[in-house]
């Protein structure tokens, strides 16, 4: 028997505002409120790696040894989040073990971000680039709730709705929505474009209505997928016009949510 309502929510950027820090690692160069995919979408070959660890493993680490030193013995932690193109966790993995970034690399990143962003919500990652077998950005995001999300979540309840999460980040990062009151049976973590789609595409042999709300290039498939996808621009990322057109609706704030779901369903 089929449920009524999915909702199927994307984090960085869709419900949390995110501050993102990245380092250029051949220039040297720190980037300030920078958007992931474009990073990773630049050119083909390029893989988010994401490390399931907490800050405080990181900075225990020597700032002069290389990334290799945090991975080894820990690759069963490391996750393939977002590609420009198909790039296998191995082949990820022997680059990283390879590479010649810095831990530092990694903690100038993390402690930009908890400067400025001191909450619970944080994550760190590389982006590799399998054509120079090299990381070549460090990446550290920390988020807040948008105004009014958890009265959204409320409302989602009341009206029926099963509220579902599909994030790039790791279950370490994402087990802070509990405190939002987010059932984490019902969290994707780790969930690269594609598998947005194949969550979207399983949910709706279970639910008559699914909904899919995101807000960047990585949700692009799922609001394809989606019997109503909505783009939010709230974290104001200027989607493509590719992006735009894959949306059936636009919204500007997420507590604009709850209404449209009523006067849709």
């Amino acid at each position: 028997m089929c449920k009524e309502l999915a909702v199927v929510m994307d984090v960085a950027g869709t419900i949390l505002r995110m501050y993102r820090v990245a380092k250029d690692i051949e220039k040297g160069a720190i980037l300030v409120n920078v958007v992931t995919w474009k990073l990773i979408m630049e050119k083909k070959g390029r893989v988010l790696v994401v490390p399931q660890v907490d800050p405080s493993l990181i900075f225990s680490c020597r700032p002069d040894d290389t990334l290799g030193t945090l991975i080894d013995g820990r690759e069963q932690l490391l996750e393939i989040s977002c590609a420009s193109s198909p790039i296998s966790k191995a082949e990820a993995v022997r680059i990283l073990g390879g590479s010649q970034a810095k831990i530092r690399d990694l903690q100038e990143v993390q402690r930009a971000v908890l400067n400025r962003c001191p909450g619970n919500y944080h994550t760190a990652g590389m982006i590799v680039d399998v054509d120079l077998q090299e990381v070549v950005y460090a990446l550290s995001t920390g988020g807040s709730p948008f105004p009014g999300l958890k009265d959204v979540l409320l409302d989602l309840k009341n009206q029926g709705a099963d509220v579902y999460v599909a994030s790039g980040d790791s279950m370490r990062s994402l087990a802070y929505l509990k405190e939002l009151g987010i059932d984490l049976s019902r969290v994707y973590p780790v969930s690269g474009p594609r598998r947005k789609k194949e969550i979207i595409v399983d949910l709706k042999n279970q639910y008559r209505q699914v909904v899919m709300v995101g807000d960047g290039l990585n949700d692009l498939y799922a609001l394809r997928a989606a019997d109503l996808g909505i783009l939010t621009v709230q974290q104001d990322t200027r989607p493509t016009l590719k992006l735009r057109d894959a949306a059936d609706k636009i919204i500007t704030d997420i507590r604009e949510l709850p209404k449209i779901l009523v006067d849709i369903y």
